[in-house]
């Protein structure tokens, strides 16, 4: 079980860390100026993420869910907190659908000779989102560390 644990929690953080430098790196870099101009590295990026992150948020809440069940103890602070980070990853993937993923898919179509009137309010919603998601990753993150060390000191 602390296995699964482990790989749970490595997949997490390692999922966060991507968001966290996508989010404060790559899309601030690729996004500052003359964004048309990086318009193709962006489009890279969003079918890259398009196609690994529904597997990898689907794979991450499948574990969730199992771990939860395997350590079921209704109400040690290790099963509340389990519940509370698998909760918010499901969180986490119907906020993506609904939020920043439309906005991916329809820059992804995007002709850089022919961007719509509203690119730029659309990449600054995306961002705005994008933040919202890094924060819901980090707290369930959180959550699931905290969920870890109390059922190791139990």
């Amino acid at each position: 079980m602390q296995l699964l644990f482990l790989i749970l929690i490595l997949s997490t953080a390692t999922l966060l860390g991507n968001e966290f430098s996508v989010g404060v790196f790559i899309h601030p870099a690729l996004s500052r100026a003359h964004h048309e101009r990086f318009l193709p590295a962006i489009q890279v990026f969003a079918a890259l993420f398009g196609k690994i992150m529904p597997f990898w948020m689907a794979a991450t809440a499948l574990v969730h869910l199992i771990l939860l069940s395997l350590t079921w103890n209704w109400p040690a602070p290790h099963t509340v907190l389990l519940l509370a980070a698998t909760l918010l990853w499901f969180a986490i993937i119907v906020f993506s659908l609904v939020g920043p993923v439309p906005i991916n898919d329809r820059v992804k179509a995007w002709d850089s000779q022919k961007l719509p009137p509203d690119w730029q309010e659309q990449i600054r919603r995306w961002d705005r989102l994008h933040v919202i998601r890094v924060v819901i990753i980090a707290l369930a993150f959180l959550a699931l560390i905290l969920s870890y060390k109390a059922l190791a000191t139990k």
